[in-house]
């Protein structure tokens, strides 16, 4: 996996080559610079499907805005590299493995409950729900996780909620609360 120091440096050699390309003035350079993409973070790593990459959720900031955006880094030559962003899929945690997590979050809720009844609803919850459907993945905009719409149902009853997901060392998880 990348260190956040060598995707800054993927970060730097893709910003320098783009503004290499561009007419050079003092001012547009100067703009360029401030507007220079600066990592403070990388979270959530894990290899792609794509042969030698790794997709990570990198909180960058450029200028004044700082946001998460997946970040897809290629190892090429000893060297992280940034390959064409544009068409870099979000990924979404398998079907079973949201299964698990939704049940594991219904009862961390269920020992919330004081109410012995509303509790029990909640156990049996955590045991019935199955999951139908991982959809509309894509990475917050304010936090360094994955929300996706999740589906599921109990075979009388359906609902769909949003769910936020990272990795930990390559595994889905439960993103902590805000």
């Amino acid at each position: 996996m990348p260190s956040l120091q060598q995707a800054q440096a993927a970060m730097d050699r893709m910003f320098d080559q783009a503004i290499a390309d561009r007419p050079a003035s003092d001012s547009s350079r100067l703009v360029a610079e401030t507007f220079r993409p600066r990592l403070q973070a990388l979270d959530s790593c894990a290899a792609a499907e794509a042969g030698d990459a790794v997709d990570c959720i990198a909180t960058a900031s450029a200028g004044i805005d700082s946001r998460p955006q997946l970040l897809r880094l290629a190892l090429v030559g000893g060297v992280w590299t940034l390959p064409d962003q544009r068409d870099v899929p979000v990924p979404a945690p398998p079907k079973d493995r949201v299964q698990a997590l939704l049940r594991e979050r219904i009862a961390v809720q269920a020992q919330q409950q004081a109410d012995p009844a509303l509790r029990a609803r909640y156990e049996q919850a955590a045991g019935t729900l199955q999951v139908q459907d991982v959809r509309s993945c894509d990475v917050a905009s304010d936090r360094a996780v994955i929300e996706c719409t999740v589906r599921a149902g109990d075979g009388n009853e359906h609902g769909e909620q949003s769910m936020a997901f990272v990795r930990v060392d390559g595994q889905w998880q439960n993103a902590p609360a805000d």
